[in-house]
C-alpha cells in the first residue's frame, strides 16, 4: 500500500491530508511533502492523519521528526485524526511536543489564527 498526500488550505491553517500506509517506501514521499509545505506554508501545520490506513514505527518517527523541523511558535505542527493507531512514540516522547486532536475540525477550531 502506497501513500498519497493532499495539501490545502482551511481557515488561514495548512493541511496535509495523509492516506494509505505510512512506512517504508512511503516514508521518502512523506519527507518530500513535508519539504513542499514547508516551502509554502508561513502559519500553523496540521496532518490529518484520517486517512492513514497504519503506519510502521518509522512512520510514526518520521511524524515526530517532522515536528522538530517544523513544529515553531510561528509554525507549529499538530496532527489529527490518528483514531486507532499506535502512538507509542508519540505518546513517549516528551522532547517533542506535539498537538494532538481526535479530528480536523477540533484542530481547525484550536488551530486558526485569531485575529
Amino acid at each position: 500500500m502506497s501513500l498519497d498526500w493532499q495539501y490545502a488550505t482551511h481557515r488561514d491553517v495548512t493541511v496535509l491530508t495523509l492516506t494509505g500506509h505510512l512506512g517504508g517506501e512511503a516514508l521518502v514521499r512523506f519527507t518530500g511533502a513535508i519539504a513542499w509545505i514547508q516551502a509554502r506554508s508561513t502559519g500553523p501545520i496540521l496532518l490529518d492523519a484520517t486517512g492513514l490506513v497504519s503506519w510502521s514505527t518509522d512512520g510514526e518517527a518520521a511524524v515526530l521528526d517532522a515536528t522538530r523541523r517544523l513544529g515553531t511558535q510561528e509554525q507549529p505542527l499538530a496532527l489529527c485524526g490518528i483514531g486507532d493507531l499506535p502512538t507509542t512514540t508519540l505518546t513517549t516522547d516528551q522532547a517533542t511536543p506535539l498537538a494532538l486532536y481526535p479530528d480536523l475540525d477540533t484542530a481547525l477550531d484550536t488551530l486558526t489564527p485569531q485575529g
